[in-house]
């Protein structure tokens, strides 16, 4: 039996001479600490038990994917959503980190897979418009006299413009005669006359545009420049170079061109004039 607390103070009042089984029940009164304490001598015990949670109630808790869902974000972040991510950006200081596509976001970057296709477009492109080069070059080399002497002309005209500015002028005074008619020519009955209509012919020719681009972010219908129908129409991308399929109806004063497909980026539309 426990000796009360204010039994074995008395034992050790001033003047008092403890006793040797005094001094044992005042020992065996407390607990030692390698003793352990009986769970039945715990005041209040029961009731501390009871409101903790079971274990396995404890154990489905720790194993549950979605406990604290609303306050904390789960490993896989499947709880956070957009305002959430922004946040998070934000507060770790990598809101402007580079991203790329992903099934449900649009990336700030291109994959490399993305950069090699744009090179294979423009690579491509380029071997298409060296083809078309080549043609023309082609054509230039032809046996056809047609194009060799408009050739001479335009070569003609470049190294003496200045003479036929003087012509214009009226520098020469030539009166002499013209005995012969000259098919496209009105009638010109003296040299000067000549020289005058031969000069406005060559400024015509070297003043006369082959070719005009046009820029459109559809299809379109737009006055032909070069007033002939005689053109080849090509289309590509302003900003990647890469050919776009169109449709294309040309007339005397109007082109149109229809898109086929859809496009990104404005569209450079080249018109070459040929001879019909």
């Amino acid at each position: 039996m426990n000796t009360p607390l204010n039994t074995i103070i008395n034992w050790f009042k001033t003047g008092e001479i403890p006793t040797e089984a005094q001094f044992k029940s005042t020992f065996l009164a407390f607990y030692h600490k390698d003793d352990p304490i009986p769970r039945e001598s715990i005041e209040g015990l029961k009731e501390i038990l009871q409101s903790l949670v079971e274990e396995g109630s404890f154990e489905e808790h720790l194993n549950d994917p979605q406990a604290h869902s609303r306050y904390l974000a789960l490993l896989n972040a499947a709880n956070l959503n957009s305002a959430d991510v922004n946040s998070w950006k934000n507060k770790l200081g990598i809101s402007n980190a580079a991203t790329t596509d992903s099934s449900d976001q649009t990336g700030t970057t291109y994959t490399k897979i993305q950069i090699n296709d744009f090179v294979d477009a423009l690579t491509n492109a380029d071997k298409d418009l060296a083809l078309k080069i080549e043609n023309i070059r082609k054509i230039l080399l032809s046996n056809d006299l047609s194009l060799d002497e408009l050739q001479e002309i335009i070569d003609f005209i470049k190294k003496s413009r200045n003479d036929f500015e003087d012509l214009k002028a009226g520098l020469s005074e030539d009166k002499i005669k013209i005995l012969h008619d000259y098919n496209g020519l009105s009638h010109p009955k003296n040299q000067q006359e000549f020289n005058r209509q031969i000069h406005d012919k060559v400024i015509l020719i070297s003043e006369t545009r082959t070719s005009a681009v046009v820029q459109v972010k559809e299809s379109a219908v737009f006055p032909n420049v070069l007033e002939t129908e005689n053109v080849i129409i090509q289309a590509r991308d302003s900003v990647t170079g890469q050919k776009i399929n169109v449709d294309d109806y040309a007339t005397n004063q109007t082109i149109e061109v229809k898109i086929l497909g859809e496009i990104v980026y404005p569209i450079n539309i080249l018109i070459l004039k040929v001879k019909p």
